[in-house]
């Protein structure tokens, strides 16, 4: 098998929409990601308490280093799963992709995606909670390289890869994620077409839809995973660290201890999420267009 159809053309323009879509939503709804993450992590944590102690620049605290994360998670993710798909249809000779390989599929791009690009994760998780406040046994990290290099250095280079089984366990997220989206566009799809042409505001709907269901399943170990990102305990990136982190929240404050700021995370990630796969659908149809290719699904489990 040649690199050209290894690294397809139809996988590299996934990948550049999956991107470019994640970082342009990403920065619009950013502040709620901030507050959303506070409140995990900060029991008694309020939006105005927040605004008060920091000020309104502490809800773009540590933007750029959670683009970079985002674009590379994009990148591979998007990319992997594209690339695994055609890889599949070139070996078997199908046409379509069943749902149960379209599962699999979707769960090793994001256990893929998990090992790569945890370390970033962790650093711009420790970028967005620091504070502006001069704590004189707390030097501030200047940036993602910073948080990297000072993370390995002080504790560790596992350090980095704090959260990984929960982050592993997650991979169920973007998994039903996907597989949903890609089931209501069939839904809305009048002609029952694998690539319908739909509506901005269909797309904007179908992705708010698929986001809602997957956070709402996985929201108590995203808790599990913001509090391991952010410890700084040897340990942190276990199984049975996810599972005693969950054990204490329900110990103290019940089933609503997991949920924490579920809210706030509902309305970030759904119209995160839709506003992604918005301009994703556009970018990649435009980028077809104009090179005069036909548009090829990026995740049809038809």
């Amino acid at each position: 098998m040649s690199l050209s159809e290894v690294f397809s053309y139809e996988a590299f323009v996934h990948a550049i929409s999956g991107t470019a879509g994640g970082a342009c939503a990403m920065s619009l709804f950013y502040p709620l990601d901030v507050i959303r993450t506070h409140m995990q992590v900060q029991k008694d944590c309020t939006v105005g308490q927040l605004i008060k102690e920091e000020g309104l620049g502490s809800l773009y605290r540590g933007l750029s280093g959670v683009l970079i994360s985002l674009g590379c998670s994009n990148f591979v993710y998007f990319y992997t799963n594209n690339l695994m798909k055609v890889l599949l249809r070139r070996y078997t000779g199908q046409n379509n992709v069943t749902i149960p390989q379209n599962l699999l599929i979707a769960t090793l791009a994001g256990v893929v995606n998990v090992l790569v690009t945890c370390p970033l994760w962790v650093a711009n998780t420790r970028l967005k909670l620091q504070s502006n406040k001069k704590q004189s046994d707390v030097k501030p990290y200047k940036g993602m390289w910073d948080a990297l290099t000072r993370i390995s250095k002080e504790e560790g280079v596992e350090a980095l890869w704090g959260g990984t089984a929960s982050s592993l366990m997650l991979v169920s997220n973007p998994v039903i994620h996907f597989v949903v989206y890609d089931k209501v566009k069939l839904i809305f799809s009048k002609s029952g077409e694998a690539n319908p042409h739909l509506s901005s505001g269909e797309i904007f709907l179908i992705g708010a839809i698929a986001k809602a269901l997957a956070t709402v399943f996985t929201y108590p170990v995203q808790v599990a995973q913001s509090r391991q990102r952010a410890n700084k305990d040897k340990g942190s990136s276990t199984f049975a660290s996810t599972f005693k982190i969950l054990y204490d929240l329900f110990k103290q404050d019940g089933v609503m201890g997991w949920f924490s700021g579920m809210n706030i995370k509902l309305v970030q990630t759904i119209l995160t999420a839709a506003f992604q796969f918005m301009c994703y659908e556009k970018i990649q149809h435009t980028i077809f267009s104009i090179m005069g290719r036909p548009v090829v699904a990026a995740a049809t489990g038809h």
